[in-house]
């Protein structure tokens, strides 16, 4: 099962905890290899680098003025309480001082946001409250929420498999009670979850995500039967009470993205074997959308985003034989949020390309009942995204995160995927070239982390680019009715440097 990465926020909260707790042979062992990993990181750019510095006492003499500098010119459309987060890492770390201020940040009710949010938001009112000197009754209600939450709210050891949370969590005890059990329970837990290179990622596993996705892609590239429905009962029996699925099995938090993956993967496989699932699925999906149009990621209620609303159509459409005002609401969402130079806003990857293509997946699969009176500005919806893919391809035929950047796969992957939609062939051509081209000797693709979580922080799992790349390549059969061996030849320029010494390298 793929792990995901270390990375310097989750690994600087587990050392700066171990630092704080009495002294012991397995949290000396503990800390001594995160600090290995951190060490590795210090000497980085950007915001992280700074958490890593100061944990490992070596900030440098200019270190708070660029994190003071960071959080004023933080702009994120997740909001207030993002930024509170960022603040929280600091203080924590010892780079910035507490806020007595956040102590008062507004508390979400228990079904308004994500399970972990409030996790979060009660562990870091307790945290600022305490660490500038407020007594203990002033936090009282916040931390029997918070244990309550710690001990009743996951079923998972791992908090809803969220290292994140569950360290902040952790955090706001310690600093309530020292001696808790739950700091030294929770962090011998958290220690078997440090990865090979010491460090800590943000969460423990995407299996049921992951699995959905990757057996999306090996349906279409004709995986062995019996093990594919082996692999379709897993993931079924993954889906949650609710009719949703969450991106990680006993996760309790059930998401859009996750759930319209897992029904793709499954009505690609065997619609009759999995009818129950998948209806069950479609019923929460539309109880997920929000009045006058589109589908937030967690909650009904949330404001509604781009990329889950293409996720949500391109599971709900297809089907429909009659008008629906839902879906026909959710279309017209989707075409208001593009941007005229083609692109629609990011959610939860880095690259521009991935919602372009889920955006262009939903507007090419809608049927006549769904799409009536809208042709039009569909068309043109498709002619701007194609026209924003052919002006930021890259010379070497692939496509980065960013116009301008170095080519990578999961950027080229969704784009190769959207092109093929919109039957713009020699873009595919070339891109498709490209991704053959940047397979690695052992097989798989690498490519720098593209998930965001929470969001804007980058999280990598390993295995995503070659998920993605089968994809955009099985995507052949339904476009064009022939392998990617059969595709006239494009001149391309060499690939950039840096991704030929990758593959060099293995």
């Amino acid at each position: 099962m793929d792990q995901c990465g270390s990375r310097v926020v989750e690994s600087s909260l587990f050392l700066a905890l171990l630092c704080r707790m009495e002294a012991s042979s397995w949290r000396a062992a503990a800390g001594a290899r995160v600090a290995g990993c951190l060490g590795r990181s210090s000497g980085d750019q950007g915001w992280q680098a700074l958490l890593a510095r100061a944990v490992l006492g070596e900030s440098k003499a200019g270190d708070r003025l660029l994190a003071v500098s960071y959080l004023r010119g933080f702009d994120h459309f997740t909001g207030a309480r993002k930024k509170a987060l960022l603040a929280t890492l600091f203080a924590v770390c010892r780079v910035l001082p507490y806020d007595r201020r956040l102590a008062g940040l507004e508390l979400p009710g228990p079904e308004a946001n994500a399970t972990w949010t409030r996790l979060v938001v009660l562990a870091v009112r307790v945290l600022h409250g305490r660490e500038t000197g407020l007594p203990p009754s002033s936090v009282a209600g916040d931390t029997a929420e918070l244990l309550r939450l710690l001990h009743q709210g996951s079923a998972r050891e791992v908090w809803e498999g969220n290292l994140l949370a569950h360290l902040l969590a952790l955090h706001a005890v310690h600093a309530v009670d020292p001696g808790a059990s739950e700091v030294s329970c929770g962090m011998h837990v958290l220690t078997a979850r440090q990865n090979p290179d010491g460090g800590v990622p943000f969460v423990e596993s995407h299996d049921l995500f992951l699995t959905a996705k990757a057996g999306l892609a090996l349906v279409r590239a004709g995986g062995r039967r019996r093990l594919m429905l082996r692999i379709g009962d897993y993931v079924a029996s993954g889906q949650n009470p609710e009719g949703g699925w969450a991106f990680a099995s006993r996760v309790r938090q059930c998401d859009v993205d996750s759930t319209a993956v897992c029904v793709q993967f499954l009505r690609a496989l065997d619609h009759a074997r999995y009818r129950d699932q998948i209806g069950r699925a479609e019923q929460f999906l539309r109880s997920m959308a929000v009045p006058g149009g589109g589908l937030p990621t967690y909650r009904q209620g949330e404001p509604p985003e781009a990329e889950m609303t293409a996720a949500g159509l391109i599971v709900l459409a297809p089907g429909s034989r009659q008008p629906d005002p839902l879906l026909r609401e959710a279309v017209v969402f989707l075409l208001d949020q593009q941007s005229g130079d083609g692109t629609w806003p990011q959610s939860w990857t880095l690259s521009e390309s991935s919602v372009i293509g889920r955006a262009v997946h939903a507007l090419t699969c809608l049927p006549p009942a769904v799409a009536q009176g809208l042709e039009k500005r569909i068309g043109r919806a498709l002619e701007r995204a194609a026209a924003r893919l052919r002006g930021t391809q890259n010379k070497d035929g692939g496509w980065a995160q960013r116009a301008g950047g170095v080519s990578d796969p999961i950027s080229t992957a969704h784009a190769v995927s959207a092109t093929h939609g919109m039957k713009h062939r020699d873009l595919a051509y070339a891109g498709t070239r490209w991704l053959i081209a940047a397979e690695r000797p052992g097989g798989g693709l690498h490519g720098p982390a593209d998930q965001v979580g929470p969001r804007p922080i980058p999280y990598d799992f390993p295995s995503l680019p070659s998920i993605h790349a089968l994809t955009a390549l099985t995507d052949w059969p339904r476009w064009r009715g022939q392998s990617p061996s059969s595709m006239p030849r494009v001149p391309l320029e060499p690939a950039p440097a840096a991704l030929s010494r990758r593959r060099e390298a293995g």
